[in-house]
Parts: structure tokens; C-alpha cells; sequence
């Protein structure tokens, strides 16, 4: 799909989105370019997964209205196609005994284990161009490994090297650090980093509820709470000590700032009190 520059990825006015008779977003207004990076933040549950599927066409908005690629598409097969979607869910899709260099080629065909069926078997060039997509991302050393033993971190970069093979405009990343160890963490987001100086890397949608993953790569910032959008724009214009503490209902010391990073020292236990 050809992407015209000129026109944002998505465009969402007043958007809600409603089920049981539960809002879980409710009027959100919020533009994304081609070539920027956002950081999304909020609590568990402030609706940041709901609004990621709906700005990329996964749900339906019940009110408001979403235009993506300049206009109102029905039919987006297409579109997600573009999309490159990672999220703790998908890695419990992938068979732990397929070798990552398998996991990558079944992105070309949207398989979550690759199967060699008819219209869909994967060719030479599949394996060849596998392989070229783990080494841009320095993990060629994986391609044999079962993706099973691979690390939280090595997962993640094999699961955007699958992401790749469908060349996508988009790559949202939904809390991609959960359940990863310091060490792992650190190393992945280091990793992360370096792509996000790359000019072809795709345009990041970044999810999470801990601002110090926020690598300065990323330009923009979304934060979320109750379902609402509490402020949305430049990166150092967004994530502000006052608004941090609005969203997260606790207090913090001071923010402190090193290599590029914000590292919110939080109150004590005295000075918030639990309820």
C-alpha cells in the first residue's frame, strides 16, 4: 500500500468506545503523522490496548469518527496488513518448538505458526529474506534457536523481525516489556532505541504504564486515564511531573533525567495513602 506523507496515518475526533454499557474511551481526539514516534501512558485499565485497536481499525468506534489514511476506509484488510502488532498475547501464540528463523517467515502469510499448506508455503526466498530481517536487527545468532528458550527480550526483536516481513507503515508495541527482568529490559529497550534513529524503522505506537521506558527516540506522548485523553503532543510538553501525578494519583518526589530517559521518583508510603 502506497503511503502518501502528506496524509496522517490516522485521524481520530471525538471517539468512544463503548461495550455493556461501559465506556472505556470516551471523546478522544487524537491525530498521528507518518515518521513519529508515540509513547502511549496510563494506568492498567486507562484504556490505552482499546484505543490502539480502534485507531488501527481492530475495533470499531461507537461514536465519533475515525479516518484513517485520510478517509472513513470500511474494508481494512489492506491496511492491516501494514500494521505490525506486538503485544505478551501474540507470544503465546507462536509454538515454542518452531525455530525462530520459522516464526519470522510465517509473518510474510499472518500465520501464528508457520504451516506449509498450498498457496502458502513459504519458498527459499521467504527463508533467505527471514534470515536478512533477523540480521538487520543483529539477531542472526537466533535463527535455529527454538522459540521457545529464546529470552523475553529476544522474542520481542524476533517478533519484529516477523513484523517485517510484511513491511508495515505501523508497528505498535503493547506493554512489550511485561514480564521482562531489569537486565532483559534495559537490553531491549537499548535495542529499541537504535531502531528508532533508523529513518525506514516504522512509524511506533509504544504502550506502557512505566514512563522510564520511554527511550528518547520516541517525540510524542498520549497519556490516558478513565478512558479519556489527559494531554497528547510533544513528548517534553506531555510527560510532566503534574500531569504524571494526576494520572497516576500518587506523588513524586522529583523527575530525574539522565541519557535522554525520565526516571519519576515516587512519594512514600506516608505521603500516599492507599484507598
Amino acid at each position: 500500500m502506497s503511503i502518501d506523507a502528506n496524509i496522517p496515518l490516522f485521524e481520530l475526533n471525538s471517539v468512544g468506545y463503548k461495550q455493556q454499557d461501559t465506556n472505556i474511551l470516551s471523546n478522544v481526539s487524537w491525530t498521528v503523522e507518518a515518521g513519529q514516534h508515540w509513547a502511549i501512558l496510563g494506568p492498567n485499565g486507562s484504556g490505552k490496548s482499546t484505543l490502539l485497536k480502534v485507531a488501527t481499525g481492530y475495533l470499531w468506534q461507537t461514536s465519533g469518527r475515525v479516518l484513517r489514511l485520510g478517509e472513513e476506509l470500511q474494508n481494512l484488510g489492506e491496511m492491516r496488513r501494514e500494521i505490525g502488532w506486538i503485544s505478551a498475547d501474540i507470544l503465546n501464540l507462536i509454538p515454542a518448538g518452531e525455530s525462530a528463523l520459522e516464526t519470522v517467515v510465517s509473518g510474510k502469510f499472518g500465520q501464528f505458526g508457520l504451516r506449509y499448506i498450498q498457496a502458502t508455503t513459504p519458498t527459499q526466498e521467504d527463508f533467505q529474506r527471514a534470515a536478512y530481517e533477523l540480521q538487520r536487527i543483529a539477531c542472526e545468532s537466533l535463527a535455529n534457536k527454538p522459540f521457545g528458550v529464546l529470552s523475553q527480550g529476544e522474542r520481542q526483536q524476533v517478533l519484529i523481525a516477523r513484523t517485517r516481513m510484511a513491511e508495515p507503515t505501523l508497528l505498535v508495541l503493547d506493554e512489550p516489556c511485561a514480564g521482562m527482568d531489569p537486565g532483559v529490559r534495559e537490553r531491549f529497550l537499548a535495542w529499541l532505541e537504535k531502531q528508532l534513529q533508523d529513518p525506514k524503522f516504522p512509524t511506533v505506537l509504544f504502550a506502557t504504564h512505566h514512563i522510564e521506558e520511554v527511550m528518547p527516540g520516541f517525540d510524542h506522548a498520549l497519556i490516558m486515564v478513565d478512558g479519556k485523553l489527559q494531554s497528547a503532543g510533544k513528548i517534553e510538553e506531555v510527560v510532566l511531573q503534574q500531569n504524571l501525578e494526576t494520572v497516576y494519583k500518587t506523588t513524586i518526589l522529583k523527575i530525574e533525567q539522565h541519557g535522554g530517559r525520565r526516571w519519576p521518583i515516587w512519594g512514600t508510603s506516608e505521603q500516599n495513602e492507599f484507598n
